[in-house]
């Protein structure tokens, strides 16, 4: 890089960054037809993370309705299940209740794992384990001190 990155904001940097992470994993995921929300959400519930929680969690996006789309269209392929007992599949794409992944998306989690592993090595391709580490906890300290201040 040339351009002396301190030239920039920070707030300059985030969304560039998080444009590129949305292009990525267009990129990534297009091909399969899956978007970067439906991605979030296969992966978590892949890896345990209790359903509320997760949603929850994509709140921080702002995008009430693409979580909702995403949930849909998940379910309409079959990759997760919704209802009081998780055993319906709503034919509409409707989801309420609890959710829970399906056979099949675990199966469809597992092949698009290792080509959303490559766009993620790829993205910190150069920094070291300390110097990603530092980079996340100094936003997690940003934000943290953001959130107190807009508390006050």
């Amino acid at each position: 890089m040339t351009d002396d990155p301190l030239r920039r904001p920070i707030g300059w940097w985030l969304k560039h960054v998080d444009g590129l992470l949305d292009l990525g994993f267009e990129a990534t995921l297009g091909a399969q037809d899956v978007s970067r929300r439906q991605w979030q959400i296969l992966n978590g519930l892949a890896e345990g993370t209790p359903a509320a929680e997760l949603l929850d969690s994509l709140t921080v996006f702002g995008d009430d309705d693409g979580v909702h789309e995403a949930l849909a269209g998940l379910a309409l392929r079959g990759w997760i299940r919704s209802g009081p007992d998780s055993e319906a599949l709503p034919e509409t794409g409707t989801v309420a209740g609890p959710v829970t992944i399906t056979d099949a998306g675990r199966a469809q989690h597992q092949l698009l794992s290792e080509e959303v592993r490559a766009m993620r090595a790829s993205v910190s391709d150069g920094l070291s384990p300390e110097d990603y580490q530092a980079v996340v906890s100094g936003l997690a300290r940003m934000a943290e001190n953001l959130e107190r201040r807009l508390a006050t």
